[in-house]
């Protein structure tokens, strides 16, 4: 695997290539209120449920070559007949999955997703349709993920039946197996097991744990929100996401290197809300004990129309992973929570996934 930043400015936007790119080779030319928006610096899901009825991932799609498994298959299944390369037509299969509606963002021959569909198909003659064989590979960001071969073996009066078949075979499988889930996304990459290994308090102060929700992208990690009982606006998430860097790095500048990530973020947001931002409480080291030590930020955000709103982050090192808290409060109310919520965190050791990376890294560096 050979990693690297699609953003200059933000480390966390990685792609990765494994050697599943080198066996899918992709035909020429055809590859073608504010405190609440402050807390979306860590990006909360919360209140965007996926609608369970459909995909909602962007997907790629592409033609591809077959697999030796492929034509293999393919040339067994008969002794007289050859086997030809897109014997139906690559428009033909992406159009019978466009036809399902299963997937809300399905975008043929056009690159940009992290999600791409290589399909691959072989069969017989046009004498006999009865014999059709497709692959399906579903990368993410270059890594497989799945691959699947179907078949059919009925007669069909035209291809577009036969597409329609094969297609329907490959989304009762994507849904039987919750393969554009989170939870696959995660196990498929061996990255961390934030829902077995990560531990989180259900109550800090008179806060309650309302749910913990994973990241899309496995490089952002977990979130768990903590909700007020008699007031809805204070909120305080925790995310939790692996440290997207040497960890002989000096911990210091990793922490003080995501609160101004943050302030970034923070002061484009309120620019767009034609607001004045402010530091009520500069970045700096923050203690809450001698073995656990982190970074805090505070902001305040004003206009000539509306009180002072305040935001407050933290953010420690355990283990390989970053864990920020975000609140909507000032400091001096958000310092008791964030010392009695942050002892009670433990997090998932460092995954395969990132621990490839990281030695991929390494060798690029010496």
């Amino acid at each position: 695997m050979a990693p690297y930043t699609t953003d200059s400015s933000s480390s966390r936007d990685y792609h990765v290539m494994s050697a599943a790119e080198n066996r899918q080779k992709v035909k020429p030319l055809t590859k073608q209120a504010f405190n609440a928006v402050l807390l979306l610096l860590v990006g909360t899901l919360f209140g965007h449920q996926a609608n369970s009825q459909q995909i909602n991932n962007s997907v790629s799609v592409f033609s591809t070559y077959p697999s030796e498994a492929l034509e293999s298959l393919c040339s067994q299944s008969t002794l007289t007949a050859s086997c030809s390369e897109d014997a139906i037509a690559p428009t033909t299969l992406i159009n019978a999955i466009q036809t399902t509606r299963v997937f809300s963002a399905l975008t043929p021959f056009a690159e940009g997703s992290d999600y791409e569909l290589l399909i691959a198909n072989v069969g017989h003659s046009e004498i006999d349709l009865s014999s059709q064989f497709v692959e399906f590979t579903l990368q993410w960001r270059g890594i497989e993920i799945d691959s699947a071969m179907f078949n059919t073996a009925q007669r069909a009066s035209s291809k577009d039946q036969l597409a329609s078949e094969l297609v329907m075979q490959w989304v009762e499988h994507i849904k039987v197996r919750d393969i554009f889930s989170t939870r696959y996304l995660y196990s498929a990459l061996d990255a961390s097991n934030y829902e077995s290994s990560l531990t989180v308090p259900e109550r800090v102060g008179d806060f309650t744990k309302l749910d913990t929700q994973l990241y899309a992208d496995p490089f952002s990690g977990a979130i768990t929100r903590y909700t007020h009982p008699s007031y809805e606006d204070a909120l305080v998430d925790v995310t939790v996401y692996p440290i997207l860097d040497s960890l002989d790095k000096e911990v210091n500048l990793l922490l003080n290197n995501q609160l101004d990530q943050d302030y970034e973020k923070a002061n484009s947001v309120a620019s767009a809300q034609q607001l004045t931002l402010s530091l009520s409480d500069p970045a700096s080291p923050y203690s809450v004990n001698p073995t656990i030590q982190g970074w805090r930020l505070g902001l305040k955000a004003e206009s000539e129309t509306a009180d002072p709103i305040y935001a407050s982050t933290y953010v420690f090192r355990k283990e390989d992973k970053f864990v920020k808290v975000a609140t909507t409060f000032p400091t001096h109310f958000s310092d008791p929570l964030v010392n009695e919520l942050i002892t009670h965190v433990q997090v998932p050791k460092e995954s395969p996934l990132m621990k490839n990376i990281r030695e991929m890294l390494s060798k690029q560096i010496n």
